[in-house]
């Protein structure tokens, strides 16, 4: 998943807040001091007593837990901004320090984590990539081949990031792991191979 994704990810999940005002997303707002344009990741404007409260809502999509630094950075961009509140989102929390001084400024955290995330953002999700465990597995493929008597019809999908694959083999019944340039044998004895063109089986190759 690429930070623009986990951050698109966080404007859908902040979109439940529409019924309580506005909800924008990758909007810029003039610095108070300086008038320069500052990059808001997700803005909530409320309206409540002739006032407008600003919401501010910044993703991290980060490997490691965030930390002081983090927030002390999106606490002065939110005040650089006229933010009413701050909010960080995060993809693997934070630490300790971190949650003291969000909670002394009053600053919310919140987790989304990578697969959350996904599955706001990625129609046919499956699940993780165990490979590489950065993206997931996208059930996109399917196909039906005639051989022999019968009929093969399987259902398969890629990692978005290494292309570590599925398949599902109907005449096993079993899901497969389906290593990138390498050919995997299923349980009946078909041969399965995932490359740049695509997937390919070869038909009781294995006795």
């Amino acid at each position: 998943m690429k930070w623009q994704e986990y951050q698109d990810a966080v404007g859908e999940l902040y979109d439940q807040f529409n019924d309580l005002g506005t909800v924008h997303r990758g909007v810029t707002i003039p610095d108070k001091v300086t008038g320069q344009p500052r990059q808001i990741d997700v803005l909530v404007e409320i309206e409540a007593y002739d006032h407008t409260l600003r919401i501010i809502v910044d993703a991290k999509f980060r490997a490691d837990k965030i930390d002081v630094k983090d927030v002390e950075e999106v606490l002065a961009l939110s005040k650089a901004v006229g933010g009413s509140k701050t909010v960080i989102v995060a993809a693997n929390g934070w630490t300790a320090p971190a949650a003291k001084k969000a909670e002394f400024e009053e600053c919310i955290l919140r987790i989304l984590t990578l697969d959350d995330a996904l599955d706001l953002m990625v129609p046919g999700k499956w699940s993780m990539c165990p490979n590489c465990k950065n993206d997931c597995i996208v059930l996109d493929l399917d196909g039906m081949t005639q051989y022999g008597p019968g009929i093969l019809w399987w259902l398969a999908g890629r990692c978005r990031e290494c292309k570590h694959g599925f398949i599902w083999c109907q005449d096993c019944g079993t899901n497969i792991e389906l290593p990138y340039n390498r050919e995997t044998f299923c349980y009946c004895g078909h041969g399965w191979l995932s490359n740049d063109d695509g997937f390919a089986v070869r038909f009781d190759v294995v006795t």
